[in-house]
Order: C-alpha cells, then sequence, then structure tokens
C-alpha cells in the first residue's frame, strides 16, 4: 500500500466533507432567506458582525458588540418560534476539534489519524469488521477461558505499557483462537492503532508473491503497529518460504518492539518441530512471549 496516496486521499476526503457541511448551511441559510424578514435581520446581522471583527483590532465598539447581540437575540427568538435548531445556521462538521480540516493547533487532529490507520488496517487485511469483548458469552467459557479473556483485556487497556510483545492463543479447533482475535483487533482499532489481521494461509500466499517478486506488501508487516496471525500450522510448508519469511517477520517485530499476536493448534514442541529451533526459540521464549492456552469444549458443536 502507498501510504503518501491514502494521505492525499483521506485529505482530499476532508475538504470534501468540509465542503459539503459549508454547502448545507448555505442551502439551509438561503431556504430561510425566503422569508424577508428573517432575510433582512440575518443580512443585518452579518454585517454588524464583520463590522465588529474589524473594530476589535483596533479599540472594542461596545456600541456595535450590543448590535450584534441584539440581532442575535432577534433571530435565536424567530428560529425559536418556529421550532427551527439555531445551530444549523453553523456548518455541521463531523470533527467539532478540527471542524473537518485534519489539523489542530498545528498538528494532526484524532480524526485524520483514526481514518488513516483504520484505511491501512483494513486495506491490508483480509476482512473488514471485527468481533468485540463484549460479544463475547461466558455461558461458553470455563475458568481458564474466562481468565485467559481478562488478561488480554487488560493487555489492550495497557498497551503500550506491556512487557510482552508476542501473544500466542493456543487452543483446539473450536475454542475461540479466531474469535479472541478478532476481539483484539477490534480493541486495538478503535485506540487507533494501525492493525493488520492476516490467516496463516494468506500470509504464506504473501511471502511466497514477494520471494518471486509480484508482491511488495509482506513488508506492510514488518512496520504494522500491531499484527495478528490467524491459525498458524495449517498453511503449506513452502520451500525457502514459509519458515524463512515468518522467522525474519517475528525477529524483525521483536526487534523493533511490535506486538504480534498468533492463534494456532500447535503446541510449542509442535511448533518446534514443524517450523525450526529458531522460530521456536522467538515464540517460546517467557520474556518475550505470553502463551495463552484456550480450553473449552468445541463451541461450533453447541
Amino acid at each position: 500500500m502507498n501510504k503518501h496516496k491514502l494521505i492525499a486521499e483521506i485529505k482530499q476526503n476532508f475538504m470534501l466533507k468540509r465542503l459539503r457541511a459549508q454547502e448545507q448551511c448555505d442551502e439551509f441559510v438561503e431556504s430561510l432567506k425566503q422569508d424577508s424578514a428573517f432575510k433582512e435581520m440575518y443580512n443585518s446581522y452579518t454585517k454588524a458582525q464583520i463590522e465588529f471583527l474589524k473594530s476589535t483590532f483596533e479599540k472594542e465598539d461596545v456600541e456595535l458588540k450590543h448590535q450584534v447581540q441584539d440581532l442575535k437575540d432577534k433571530i435565536d427568538k424567530y428560529l425559536a418560534d418556529r421550532n427551527i435548531d439555531r445551530i444549523k445556521l453553523n456548518p455541521q462538521y463531523e470533527c467539532p476539534i478540527c471542524n473537518d480540516t485534519g489539523v489542530v493547533g498545528g498538528r494532526i487532529c484524532k480524526c485524520f489519524l483514526s481514518e488513516l490507520n483504520k484505511k491501512i488496517s483494513l486495506g491490508a487485511s483480509s476482512q473488514t469488521e471485527f468481533s468485540a469483548f463484549e460479544k463475547s458469552d461466558e455461558n461458553l467459557l470455563n475458568d481458564n477461558d474466562k481468565k485467559a479473556y481478562e488478561v488480554v483485556k487488560t493487555w489492550c487497556s495497557k498497551y503500550p505499557l506491556v512487557t510482552k510483545r508476542n501473544i500466542n492463543i493456543i487452543g483446539g479447533a473450536g475454542t475461540g483462537k479466531t474469535f479472541m482475535l478478532e476481539c483484539i483487533a477490534n480493541e486495538m482499532l478503535n485506540r487507533n492503532y494501525v492493525v493488520i489481521y492476516k490467516t496463516a494461509f494468506e500470509l504464506n500466499e504473501m511471502a511466497r508473491l514477494y520471494h518471486i517478486g509480484k508482491s511488495y506488501d509482506f513488508a506492510d508487516l514488518l512496520t504494522a503497529d500491531v499484527l495478528l496471525i490467524d491459525d498458524l500450522g495449517t498453511e503449506p510448508i513452502l520451500k525457502n518460504v514459509t519458515v524463512e519469511y515468518l522467522y525474519n517477520l517475528i525477529n524483525t517485530r521483536q526487534i523493533h518492539n511490535l506486538p504480534t499476536f498468533i492463534s494456532t493448534n500447535l503446541s510449542l514442541e509442535n511448533i518446534l518441530s514443524r517450523y525450526d529451533e529458531r522460530i521456536f526459540s522467538r515464540l517460546g521464549n517467557k520474556n518475550l512471549s505470553l502463551n495463552i492456552s484456550l480450553t473449552s469444549p468445541d463451541k461450533r458443536l453447541k
């Protein structure tokens, strides 16, 4: 993905949003001006307000200030008598902080950053919507899994003030590993982090295409704020690709202190035998990794 292109696209979208809000406001005012009484009041108010603002550069004109307030009160009464909300006289921007400019106080507004992160995340992920912790059914969880959910929820709430950056979610089929990953993805997206979610099969295919020079997206996985890999161990082992790229990915992200979540049916011992000692040592390092086991019965059978 091209981050600069996304930024330019979002800037254009913000400009269009701002213009739409202003146009809607202008159309509303023009519709009110069909009443000559309102038109006269509003034009007088606008003119007086401009003159008052000019006066403030030198010395505030108190008489003009009272005139502006008097006209404003008359307009407010006119609208109230007709049950019209005065707020519509001003453009209704989506973001009240930056008024849809994307910038506040010379810095990027959080609304712009949120939009950028979501476009990057969803553009790189295999799905556009994720489940949420609130949707988990505790009746389907045993005591072990309830504690596991509390652990990952606490991790998400405390990040980046956490010590473990690799989270391995281990469990059999139907124990809720994918659901837990989706909840984590949703939580971190809502906190405005760049999140990339891939199945192990998709990850393997991205690595293969990158290896033969047909894709450049694999590099984005190295720098995403949060990476989630679902169902590790279900992908085919491709010579010079699967193990090599998985190791490079995990190792690079650990070096840069970036969190990686992995769900798998494999035990750590099986990860050692399927991949190699380098990957096992990265995922099994207790100083860097947290292993979470889900043990509830297969929920898909209920």
